[in-house]
């Protein structure tokens, strides 16, 4: 059982999503962190509830991003070693983090829309994970604990807005290359820590028109997400609904000159999780 964000008929609502169907446990919470905090792992005991709606097939429903509005997206740059020398960077001794505006962020299935200042979006496959309560200053040994769940992030970037120079230094410009209006696919559920035997070892497979792009597991991360969390929890309060985007692997576009366009389809596969696909219109 996952639980998503969804629109039917017309309606936005929060959902249990199980064997093809959604249950709509929206009259009972309006947000993801509200199950989260609300409930126990896992949310099983949703299932009975009296106060659950109807169901209906998920194929009728328009999947939202995985993510609370008032809530942050934390992402992590070169978290891979070998994404880290295909871009010409090094490997860094600690997270390198920026953030997403829930503006950026699109569903599964939703459009990923190019905006018009940018001809060089490339598309990152990444594993997230779902912030369970609230955090300040976990220790990695017990960050696991604050965990509830995990979900697929497409972190696109626009290559040629990336980089910027500040006096004799060249600098990343986060803003422009990586929070763009409806640029990041989020989803497309989120799938309960329970029911994902070790984050650290699955398999990540991004597809671009059908063709295998990124194929590596999350076991080459340079940093855990246990790590990533004490590190995060140290400088700012995680809250539950929080998602940390955990990085990239080897095999973007961007570094062999492969941009997305319009007509474009996107998938990005984990296992254990699902998969987050898009399509890519023009502006």
């Amino acid at each position: 059982m996952h639980l998503g964000r969804f629109t039917y008929k017309g309606r936005e609502s929060i959902g249990l999503i199980s064997e093809g169907m959604v249950t709509d446990i929206g009259d009972r919470f309006r947000a993801f962190h509200e199950v989260i905090d609300k409930t126990g792992p896992g949310w099983h005991d949703l299932a009975l509830s009296e106060a659950v709606g109807p169901a209906v097939p998920l194929n009728d429903v328009i999947l939202k991003p995985a993510l609370d509005p008032d809530r942050t997206v934390f992402a992590l740059a070169a978290n891979y070693r070998k994404h880290a020398e295909e871009a010409g960077v090094g490997v860094p001794d600690h997270p390198v983090v920026f953030t997403k505006p829930e503006s950026a962020c699109v569903g599964s299935g939703e459009a990923i829309v190019l905006p018009k200042i940018s001809m060089k979006m490339d598309y990152e496959g990444e594993l997230a994970a779902v912030v369970g309560r609230t955090a300040r200053s976990v220790s990695a040994a017990d960050a696991a604990e604050y965990i509830a769940g995990y979900t697929i992030v497409n972190d696109l970037t626009a290559r040629d807005l990336q980089w910027t120079n500040l006096g004799q230094h060249r600098i990343v410009d986060w803003l422009s290359s990586k929070m763009l209006d409806r640029t990041t696919p989020v989803g497309p559920w989120v799938v309960s820590a329970e029911h994902v035997t070790d984050p650290h070892r699955l398999q990540l497979r991004t597809r671009l028109n059908g063709q295998l792009m990124q194929d590596s597991s999350t076991e080459f991360m340079v940093f855990s997400i246990w790590e990533i969390v004490e590190y995060l929890s140290a400088r700012v309060t995680l809250r539950s609904g929080d998602i940390i985007a955990t990085g990239t692997p080897f095999g973007v576009g961007g570094f062999r000159e492969i941009f997305l366009k319009a007509g474009d389809t996107v998938e990005v596969e984990i296992e254990q999780i699902g998969t987050l696909h898009n399509r890519v219109e023009a502006p």
